[in-house]
Formats: C-alpha cells, structure tokens, sequence
C-alpha cells in the first residue's frame, strides 16, 4: 500500500470517527434540549392548572376547564388523582395505557409525564413523545445521509491533496533511480520550490551525493593512476628478467627468473584490468558508435576459436538478425571477450555456445557451458572485484574480468547476470539497449 494511500486513509478513518462523534453528541445533545422542552411545558401546564383545583363539599377536581383547555400545547393532558391513587379527573388528551401518579417527571410508554402532589392528590401532565421521535429520526437520516458522503468527499480530496504533498517525494525517487541506474554522482537531485521538511531533505541527499561521489571519484582515480603508474616499472622488469634470462646459464638461476617473469606478466595483466576498469566505471575515453552486436560477436568469436580447439572445445555461434546498438565496440569486445574466457577456463571438455537475439527493445548475448557450473555460494559475489570462488582459481587469473563486464554493461545502460543451467554449466547473461535501424 503506498503512502498516499496509507495517508489519505488515515485522515479519512480519522475524520469519521471524529464525525461519529460529532453525530453521537449532536443526538444526545438534542434529545436532551426536546425532552427539556417538553418537560418545561408540562411543568408550565401543572403551574397553570394548580390554582384552579377545588376541593368543595368533597368534590377534589380541576375548574373552570373550559377556559384551561385552550392554553394547553396540543396533545397535552392533565389528570387528577385521589390520594389512593383513583382518577378523579382528566383534561385534554389522554395517555393509554393509563400512568400511575407520581412526583417529578418519568415516561411512561411513549408518554412523557411530569407529576406534582398537591392537597388531597396528585396533578399529572403527559404529552406524547412522538414530536421527540420525529425530531430525532429526522437527524438520523440526515446524519447518515451527510456522514458518509462527507467521508466520501474527505477520501476523495485528501488523496487529491496527499498526491499533490508528496508530488516532490516522486520527483526525489525517479531522480535518485535515474542517476543511479547512469551511475551519475555529478547531478543533484531536483530540491522542491518550497523551504519545507522535503526541501531539507534533498538538501541533505545534495550532500550525500557529493560527498559518495568525491569518495567514489578518488578511489578511481587512485585505481587509474595506480595502474598506470605501475605499468612503466612492470614492463621495465619484464624487459630486464627476459634479457637475464638470455644472458643467463645456471639453470637453478633460470628457474628462479622464469618464476620471476611469470609473477611479473601477472602484476602486469592485473595493472592492465585495473586500468581498464576504472575506465570502464567512469566511461573515460569510451566512444558512442553505431555498431552491429551480432558483427561484433561474430568478430570475438573467430578471434578466439584457436584457444578453443588448442583445449578442444568446440565453439558454437548463434546467431539471428543484426542488433544495432550506440556503444564502445572496443569495450562491448572485451566483455564478450572476458565471458568467453572465462568460459574456456572453466570447461574441460565439451563445448561452449554463445547466442545474440533480440528480446523486446534489448539484445541479448547469452554465454554458456558445459563446466561444472558455479557454486551457489558464489553467485552473489562473481561480480564483485578480486572475487575468485576457489582458491585454486587466483593463479589463473586476478579476479577483475566479470567486474569489468559488469562496469562496461551498465555504462551502456544494460545488465548483467549468471546463473547454473539446469542440465549442467554456467549461463551468462548480458543485455544491453537496441536502437532502430541502420545507420
């Protein structure tokens, strides 16, 4: 659920139990004031009728009833009562069924009374209570007829209104994937026009990014220059272990300068897949060609079909219709170049395939197979620099050649991924952007 939902969600469900509230008090609140009122003219009633009671020659009734009646509220009526409890006398309307005497106000059915003693008895007035009910029905149909499209309503802008607030957030998150999906550090995120919580808060982001990018910077820069300051002394060694290596004749000399030549040759291929990493993350000197990728698979594969018939191996090409794509070919070489080595690393025997196809607006390279696959704890990690599954694997190789595959398919804005199959090997994956026609 997201949180414009959540939001306007919470504000509704608030606003109705407020509005529940509300309706609950303004009931009880007016059933109070029409029962006060009702009570008020049955009081005024028994103080117009107590001074016209007589009690002459044992006749206990209310007099002069003619002119009593006509200032009574419609539907209201007085009854004497006895001591005993007997009716004596009754004015105006009558309660059915027939209420006791009493003293102070109660109700009785749909009668609401009030009762007073007084000489030789008791005075009652009842009014019905139906103008009480039809006041009180009234409110609750509008009550439920108000509330839940006031509800109704509240959901309705406050979702128009949560979207609106949180307008910025959306733009925040779609700048934050964008740059980094482009691996783009350089570029602030977009901070809102009003000084508000969000407009801190990309401020801070702002600062975040700076600082993660002059982090990321440096270390590539070191990396860069490390390597390419480590190449002139590397190759210089080179040169003066291959000319010891001529002038010398102890043989026990000459296993020791091959072994030395040997670390040096990988000091060197190390230095030279730095370099070309660093390059690769940070796109320096990669160029934007328009290139055919099922051409350039053609081109890597016949490169390297020596090596694999040298092992053995039989290597396969499939291929369908040309890919056209903007991108580095010496780059996009070298990766393909890395899977397929990688590949003849790994297989002993059998044979290894590489497939080019289109799928949706992408083109598809797919390296597989028939190794012994890779080890489940290692798929997380294959493409994380220096990475090596076994131990055994550091002496062929540094560990950096899926890392640069890696770097070069999201420069391009593509991706990576490798999995077992299910009949035995390694599959690699990478696809990468098409664009429509020739040029």
């Amino acid at each position: 659920m997201s949180l414009r939902l959540r939001l306007s969600l919470f504000y509704t469900l608030l606003l109705a139990a407020v509005l529940g509230l509300a309706d609950l008090g303004l009931y009880a609140g007016l059933r109070q004031v029409l029962l006060a009122q009702l009570e008020g003219e049955l009081s005024t009633a028994l103080g117009l009728a107590r001074p016209l009671l007589q009690a002459d020659e044992g006749e206990f009734r209310i007099g002069q009833e003619g002119e009593l009646l006509p200032r009574l509220p419609v539907g209201l009526g007085l009854l004497l009562y006895r001591a005993d409890g007997r009716l004596v006398q009754q004015v105006g309307a009558r309660p059915n069924p027939l209420p006791k005497p009493l003293s102070g106000c109660a109700r009785s059915g749909e009668w609401q009374l009030c009762g007073a003693e007084v000489s030789g008895g008791y005075l009652l007035a009842a009014k019905p209570l139906e103008g009480v009910e039809v006041s009180l029905r009234a409110l609750s149909w509008v009550i439920f007829a108000v509330s839940p499209l006031a509800v109704l309503l509240t959901w309705g802008l406050g979702y128009a209104l949560a979207g609106r607030a949180l307008a910025p957030v959306s733009s925040l998150t779609l700048a934050a994937r964008k740059r980094a999906l482009e691996r783009r550090w350089d570029m602030p995120l977009p901070e809102p026009s009003i000084h508000d919580e969000l407009f801190t808060l990309s401020q801070a982001f702002n600062g975040l990014l700076s600082t993660l990018g002059e982090v990321i910077e440096g270390e590539r820069r070191f990396t860069q220059d490390a390597a390419h300051e480590l190449r002139t002394p590397l190759t210089t060694l080179l040169g003066r272990l291959e000319q010891a290596q001529e002038l010398n004749r102890d043989p026990q000399v000459a296993q020791a300068l091959e072994g030395a030549k040997r670390s040096t040759l990988r000091l060197l291929a190390l230095a030279e897949r730095l370099l070309q990493l660093a390059r690769a993350e940070s796109g320096q000197g990669l160029a934007h060609e328009h290139l055919d990728l099922s051409g350039l698979a053609m081109e890597v594969v016949e490169e390297l079909r020596p090596l694999f018939e040298a092992k053995g191996l039989e290597l396969e090409l499939g291929l369908t219709v040309p890919l056209w794509m903007n991108g580095d070919r010496l780059a996009l070489g070298l990766a393909l170049q890395n899977l397929l080595e990688n590949a003849l690393k790994f297989t002993s025997s059998g044979r290894v395939r590489l497939d080019v196809r289109p799928e949706g607006g992408w083109g598809v390279l797919e390296v597989s197979d028939s190794g012994p696959g890779i080890p489940a704890k290692a798929l997380p990690h294959l493409f994380e620099r220096f990475y090596q599954a076994e131990p055994e694997h550091r002496q062929g190789g540094c560990g950096l050649g899926l890392a640069l595959v890696k770097a070069v398919v999201r420069w391009h804005g593509g991706g990576v991924s490798a999995a077992n199959r299910p009949e035995g090997g390694a599959c690699f994956r990478l696809w990468l952007p098409l664009k429509q026609g020739k040029p």
